[in-house]
């Protein structure tokens, strides 16, 4: 989703997507370090390993993103799920931990 709302935001100010795609890719090659950490967290189930910028900060701060969506034109909706998710586990007390946290709300409902 987050590739897409990219590409999306750099379309609308008249940016090549080939354009900007180089840039986008290193990006996404740094963040191929919370793969191994995430998959730890889960593994354990314990959102607290590790954790450098908790979800609680994350969730204030997500809803920069789609406001800047919004002021360039773009469509948030691909962002809302996200917000969404991140609210409610802050809201049910685990603003502490990491964003790998919300795969607690994704879960098998029984």
């Amino acid at each position: 989703m987050g590739v897409l709302q990219a590409f999306a935001l750099v379309r609308s100010e008249g940016v090549a997507a080939t354009a900007f795609a180089p840039m986008l890719r290193r990006w996404l090659d740094g963040m191929s370090g919370f793969v191994d950490g995430a998959a730890e967290q889960i593994d354990a189930r314990d959102y607290t390993i590790g954790v450098v910028s908790n979800l609680a900060m994350q969730a204030a701060a997500y809803v920069n993103l789609p406001r800047a969506a919004e002021a360039q034109g773009v469509s948030s909706e691909l962002l809302a799920p996200l917000a969404d998710l991140m609210d409610r586990r802050v809201a049910d007390g685990y603003g502490h931990e990491d964003l790998t946290g919300v795969i607690e709300l994704l879960g098998k409902q029984s």
